[in-house]
This record gives C-alpha cells, structure tokens and sequence, in this order.
C-alpha cells in the first residue's frame, strides 16, 4: 500500500514538473516577409488570427517588411503559401531559442545583485521594490492596489508626489508579457525620479513640486510570470476562455471603440479581443483607477516594445485624432530628446497610420472615454531594422540601461512641454 502511495505521489510530482517545464523554441524561425501587392497584405492579415503565425512588427503596406515567428510546422505549412502567392521572404534568424539562450546569459550575470533597477525583475520582486520604496521614502511615495488579477495577483501602482504636486501622470507598463523590457523601463522611471528628488536635482523637484507620477510597472503580471517560467514569447493575460484557448489580448480589451477592426474573436488568437468590452479584471482596474481622477490627469503614457515609435492616437481609425498637430509637436519635443541621449531614432504620429488599425487599445480609451489629451503609446528599441532589431522580444538585458535613460528623458521633456 505505501509502495503504491509513494508512487502515485511520484508520478504526479513528474507530472507536475512536465508541465511547468519550460517550452522551448528550438528552431523556431524569425522570417521576413516582403509583401508585393495589396492581396499580400492582406493575407498576412488574415494570417495574423491564426496561433501558428505569430507577427512581431507592422503589417502596413506593400514593400514593407513584416517579420513573423514561425514553428517548424508552421514553417513548412506557410512557406509552401509564401511561395503559391509569391510572396518573397527570407529567413532573418533560424532558431530563435539561440536569442532566449543569449537573453538568459545575460540576466544570469546580474543575478546576485541586489537592485532590481537596470533588470528584468520578477514579480515577486517588482512588488517589494515598490513597497520598500514606500517605506524608505514616505514623505514622496505611495502604493496603491488597483485591483487583482484572474491568478489574483496584485496591480500595483507607485505614486510618486510631494504635498505641492496637483496635476497627474499616468504611466504603465508590461501590459503584453512577453514585453520585458517594459517594466524594467518602468522600473528606472521610478528609480530616476527618486532619485533626482533625493538629490536635489533641479529638473526633477519642479517636475514633482506640479506633477504626481502614478506608474504601474506590470499590468499583466501573470501574463509576465508565465512568460518568465513557461513561455517566454507569451503575450495574453492567463484567463481560461474556452477549451485549451487561455487568455485576452489587454491591448484589445478596452471598451472604447471596442472591436471595430485589427482584433480577432477567436480565443486562442494573440489578438483576441475577449468576449466583451472591458471583459478582463487588469482592464477593469486601470479605467477605474484613472476615472477615479477623471480631470486631473495631463498624460497617459502606455510603454509597449518594440519598434522605436511613439504614437498618438487613434488606432482604430486611420482619421486623424483631436488636436493632431499640438500632439505631434509633443511627440517630436519627446522623441527628440530620446535622441539626444544615444542617437536612437523614433518615428511619430497615430499608430493607425503608421503601423495597422487595432481597436481596443488603452491608449484610444484614455482619449475617448477618459478625455485625457495628451495620450501617447511608446514603442521601445529595438527598431524594425538595424542595430538589434534581429532580437526583437529578446533584447538582452544589458540594453535595459540604455533604454530606460533614453525613455525617462522622452518623458521628461513631454511632461516638462506640458507645464503651465
């Protein structure tokens, strides 16, 4: 009888370790698609609902390159359809688990230190930093919980303020999962901004002295944890909808404009817009948590990876947002300081002109249901081409540094242009 105990206990034990064992994308290819013509792109849009084609840059227009990652079925399903339509591709990286290898070397290096800042950090240790930040610096930070997650997890928000501040910021980040280079970004924003204060930096103390910071570093955290243990190019939330199908495209989920183009109604689509507007408890939390403040806020800054854009609204409409051209000449004041810092270039406008028409985004929400003007969604480094753009999700940790200074002066120079 104990035998059979113990080895039923066993055989769960292993079956429990196979299942969080984590996935790897072991040829897995990175391909550059070149589409031709209109019917091109439009296939590769159709393509886009489907689990096995998984884009990682813009469809837009004909002759510019769209990059997808394809399993090694996938591959000899699409690359026959590649060549029935003629459309030209080539392969841009042949195993892509070669890029999460060099990704983990590099976060092995920084493992045994302390500081989360300049790190892809955990959740466990994201909502720590915050909470200490909290208790070493009460007279300027705060925490907040939004609300909690399907895996109730906590979404929290760091406020960062002094008793003068009376205008908001708003900042998120980490809303898809597989995005890591988006909290650590977060991370250093709140890093920097205590810091400055602590220290007397000029630029920092006016802009705390009108402004509060509120930023919530991950917005799908266990989205983010399963990326982290399971599946690393994981984008969804973790809700089951139906069958094998888990998750929701957050980035589809919010209520304005819900629905009305470049999302999917099929639960196991990346893009997958949820069963309805405003369906999933992260979305819920961060539209209470601004309404809650309706009127004060002056930004609402939503930081996504990658590509080196910063958008505007709107995405579900190619037509041009409210204010456009104040919102541009804000968006060149940000992405020009961007470029001061190391030279990256960002190109700026609405994301539906620039890159596809998504419906559902936080960002069009905070324009059209919020009333927030000055709504913006930033695309980090890499870009499309050049330096980097071959790692994608998978940019290297020691990069984290480089993108974080440059996006916090973005944001400064944004926040600075919108004081009295």
């Amino acid at each position: 009888m104990k035998t059979s105990l113990y080895l039923c206990l066993a055989f769960g034990l292993l079956i429990s370790l196979a299942r969080t064992e984590k996935f790897k994308f072991t040829n897995y290819r990175l391909i550059s698609l070149l589409p031709e013509s209109p019917v091109h792109v439009q296939l590769i849009s159709e393509w886009e609902e489907n689990p096995d084609f998984d884009i990682w840059t813009r469809i837009k227009s004909v002759q510019e390159r769209v990059t997808v990652l394809l399993s090694p079925n996938a591959f000899l399903k699409y690359s026959l359809l590649f060549k029935l339509f003629n459309i030209p591709y080539s392969i841009v990286e042949q195993d892509i688990q070669s890029r999460i290898d060099e990704q983990d070397r590099s976060m092995a290096l920084t493992k045994n230190q302390k500081s989360i800042v300049g790190k892809f950090a955990r959740y466990s240790e994201i909502m720590s930093y915050i909470d200490n930040l909290a208790i070493e610096n009460p007279s300027i930070v705060s925490t907040y919980v939004a609300g909690t997650t399907y895996e109730d997890r906590n979404l929290k928000v760091a406020i960062i303020k002094t008793p003068s501040s009376t205008r908001k910021v708003w900042i998120d980040c980490g809303i898809h999962a597989r995005e890591w280079m988006t909290p650590a970004t977060c991370i250093w924003i709140i890093n920097k901004l205590i810091k400055g204060y602590q220290n007397f930096e000029p630029e920092v103390v006016n802009l705390l002295n009108y402004y509060e910071f509120h930023i919530m570093p991950l917005q799908n955290p266990d989205g983010y944890e399963y990326s982290h243990t399971t599946y690393r190019l994981w984008r969804k939330n973790r809700r089951p909808i139906r069958g094998n199908c888990i998750g929701v495209d957050l980035n589809r989920n919010y209520g304005y404009k819900w629905f009305t183009g470049g999302s999917s109604n099929q639960p196991c689509s990346d893009i997958y817009a949820g069963p309805s507007a405003d369906s999933e408890a992260e979305t819920q939390a961060v539209e209470s948590y601004i309404n809650k403040y309706k009127g004060d806020w002056d930004t609402f800054l939503t930081i996504h990876t990658y590509g080196q854009w910063w958008f505007t609204s709107w995405g579900y409409t190619e037509a041009d947002p409210p204010h456009y051209d104040d919102l541009k000449e804000k968006a060149k004041i940000a992405t020009d300081a961007i470029k001061s810092v190391n030279g990256t270039v960002f190109t700026y406008g609405s994301s539906a002109q620039i890159l596809y028409i998504a419906s559902g985004g936080s960002d069009d929400w905070a324009v059209g249901d919020a009333g927030i003007k000055y709504s913006f969604c930033l695309e980090l480094r890499p870009g499309q081409t050049g330096i980097d753009s071959n790692y994608g999700f998978t940019l290297p940790e020691d990069r984290a540094p480089m993108v974080g200074e440059e996006t916090y002066a973005g944001i400064v120079a944004l926040v600075k242009s919108l004081m009295p």
